[in-house]
C-alpha cells in the first residue's frame, strides 16, 4: 500500500489546508528516499512521516524562517541570544530530521529498522 495526499490530511490534520497536488510532490520526494524493502511493514508509517517533515519545512520556507533548523545549543536571556547546533544542517544528517516533529518520529521510525546487511 502506499500513501495518498488523503492519509496526509487524515493522520496530520494541520495540512488539511494544503493542495493535493502540493502534498502529491512531497510524498513523490519521499518514495524516492525510502525504500520499500528495507522499511517493510512501517513504509507507508515512515513515508507518511517524512512527507509530513517535508511540508512541515516547506511551510517554515514560506514564512521565511528557515535560517535556524539545528537543535538549540545555547540560550541568553538578556542578549537574546540562541546558538544552534549545525544550524544550516544538510538532508543526510540527523540533525535536519531533527528538525521538526515529523523528522524526529521518521527517524525514530528508522531506528527500529536496524542495520541492513550488506554483501560484498
Amino acid at each position: 500500500m502506499t500513501i495518498d495526499p488523503a492519509d496526509i490530511k487524515a493522520r496530520f490534520p494541520e495540512f488539511d489546508t494544503i493542495d493535493d497536488a502540493r502534498i502529491q510532490i512531497f510524498i513523490d520526494d519521499a518514495v524516492i528516499i525510502l525504500n520499500i524493502v528495507y522499511w517493510g511493514a512501517k513504509y507507508d508509517l515512515g513515508l507518511a512521516y517524512l512527507t509530513a517533515h517535508y511540508l512541515a519545512l516547506a511551510g517554515k520556507s514560506e514564512a521565511g524562517s528557515i535560517t535556524s533548523v539545528g537543535a538549540i545549543a545555547s540560550r541568553a536571556v538578556d542578549g537574546a541570544s540562541v546558538g544552534y547546533i549545525n544550524a544550516t544542517p544538510d538532508n543526510t544528517s540527523d540533525a535536519y530530521y531533527m528538525s521538526t516533529s515529523y523528522g524526529q518520529r521518521y527517524l525514530a521510525l528508522r531506528k527500529t529498522l536496524g542495520i541492513p546487511a550488506i554483501v560484498l
